[in-house]
């Protein structure tokens, strides 16, 4: 895989700099489309402040996507500046073995869901200065106020986390006290219950009740990708038998 920039727009071999190019472009529409971030002058920083560094991480995935990734270098982040809380939960393990066992007592659906590019979607807390990345036209006086999260930045999970509770609970779910990774909601289409890992969410209930969540969740600007056969979860192998 490429280590930088200039080695992956430029790779010799002419397929994968066709690949390589067209995931950097990629990466660019969609902090464009989630407006991650506003130019400005460097001359209008706030005395004190700095950029954050950023750089581009390359890699192909098993399904064999060229994908092109610019992440902050959290390392460069101020403490008590740049960033105060930056806990985020994840999903206890007892939570996951209960929501397995209330699917198969109830004989319910289950389907796994991602968050596409989850990070670029968090509000950020704190104003965040960034460079300006390789491959973006601008001048030297340019870099960049950040209005949403990008991977790399150290808050990122946290409020990402924040955002996908927030819509979870504008469409009706409540959140539960003893894990705040745990959803559930009840309506006319039955018990729905979501389970979050990060931007993986385990959705368990009526097969109504689960096509209903993941179209509201998807109204709200949220893209999705959907695995309708729960087989693993979290690197945990899920296996049935026919009873």
């Amino acid at each position: 895989d490429p280590t930088n920039f200039n080695t992956a727009w430029n790779h010799p071999e002419p397929f994968q700099r066709k690949k390589w190019r067209e995931g950097i472009e990629k990466e660019f529409a969609k902090m464009k489309q989630n407006v991650v971030w506003k130019k400005i002058k460097r001359s209008t920083i706030p005395e004190g402040r700095r950029c954050v560094k950023c750089k581009w991480v390359f890699g192909i995935k098993r399904n064999g996507v060229f994908r092109a990734r610019l992440v902050a270098c959290g390392y460069s982040q101020i403490a008590g500046v740049d960033f105060t809380q930056v806990f985020s939960p994840v999903c206890n393990d007892m939570t996951f073995r209960i929501v397995i066992i209330f699917m198969m007592v109830n004989r319910y659906d289950a389907l796994i869901f991602d968050v596409m590019t989850a990070f670029l979607n968090g509000d950020l807390e704190e104003e965040i200065y960034m460079e300006c990345p390789e491959g973006m036209e601008n001048s030297d006086d340019e870099c960049l106020l950040l209005l949403k999260t990008i991977y790399g930045l150290v808050q990122a999970s946290r409020q990402y986390h924040i955002k996908f509770a927030t819509i979870l609970k504008e469409i009706g779910f409540a959140q539960c006290k003893s894990d705040p990774c745990l959803f559930y909601r009840n309506d006319e289409d039955g018990v729905c219950v979501v389970l979050t890992y990060v931007d993986d969410n385990l959705c368990v209930g009526p097969r109504a009740a689960l096509e209903k969540t993941c179209r509201q969740v998807r109204e709200k600007g949220l893209e999705l990708t959907v695995e309708s056969e729960l087989s693993d979860y979290l690197s945990c192998e899920i296996k049935f038998n026919g009873d």
